[in-house]
């Protein structure tokens, strides 16, 4: 990666929705906002930062912490926090792309990141292009067993002892289907990231999958067949449901796509961004 294109060197700070925002923004161009997913451990770099780079040589590329994760804070009004968690994700991520000086951004949502997105989509349509929806929360399983092991792994990370190395080293084993992936930095860092979240503090999610319908954006879905967190089937559940879709399976591949097929990811996503509608 360019020396000008670490941590450290794209991070800033925006002021949106009442909440400040810790993003990551390299390139010009088109407007692409990434959001990353809710596991614990998880923030806007951890999740996407490998991808920067690519998405950079063609777009204006954003990569956000969701409040209460990474360097983002949470809503200052209690009673914000008691609302929806995806309308208010949304609602913040609206006036980002406002406080960002642009109109209009295409949208990659990663699992929690992918109901932010569509509720960004549902909400404020005007302000979505195209969306992208990675391993997405928001659906119905049509097959799977609900809780799935990923999520019954994901609700109890917090309990008991609480967080530990050994916890995370289980879950990102479960989230990743090649192995080899998984290092010791890589459980670390994941690691040390859970012992500041607050994801609990914000309101309850909203049953997204109610309003598919409505989605007016032109929309690609990719997912793992291999996701022992969100099966595929909530992918099969959104070609049926969200009118101007199309969906991407990748085998051998589990939640984290961005991770473990990153060149793939890139070029898949691009193309459709690209793409004459």
């Amino acid at each position: 990666m360019s020396s000008d294109l670490t941590p450290e060197a794209t991070a800033r700070f925006v002021e949106a929705g009442g909440v400040r925002i810790h993003l990551h923004e390299a390139g010009t161009g088109p407007l692409l906002l990434l959001i990353h997913g809710g596991a614990p451990g998880a923030y806007g770099w951890g999740n996407f930062g490998q991808n920067l780079a690519a998405f950079a040589e063609r777009f204006r590329t954003v990569i956000v912490d969701l409040p209460g994760y990474g360097g983002s804070d949470l809503p200052r009004d209690p009673g914000e926090i008691e609302r929806g968690r995806y309308a208010l994700y949304a609602r913040i991520f609206a006036d980002l792309i406002r406080e960002l000086g642009e109109e209009r951004a295409h949208v990659v949502g990663l699992a929690t990141g992918g109901a932010a997105a569509i509720a960004l989509a549902l909400d404020h349509p005007d302000v979505v292009d195209r969306l992208v929806l990675v391993s997405s929360a928001g659906a119905l399983p049509l097959f799977t067993p609900t809780p799935s092991e990923g999520q019954k792994l994901l609700r109890s990370y917090y309990g008991g002892k609480g967080p530990s190395r050994e916890k995370m080293a289980r879950y990102l084993e479960m989230m990743l289907f090649d192995h080899s992936l998984l290092t010791d930095d890589l459980v670390e860092e994941r690691y040390q990231a859970s012992l500041v979240q607050r994801p609990n503090d914000i309101g309850s999610p909203e049953q997204l999958w109610k309003r598919m319908e409505e989605i007016q954006a032109r929309t690609l879905v990719i997912w793992g067949r291999d996701n022992r967190v969100q099966g595929y089937d909530n992918a099969l559940f959104m070609l049926q449901r969200i009118p101007d879709v199309e969906v991407h399976l990748f085998g051998r591949t589990g939640l984290w796509v961005p991770f473990e097929r990153a060149a793939r990811f890139e070029a898949l996503v691009t193309d459709f961004l690209d793409a004459d509608a």
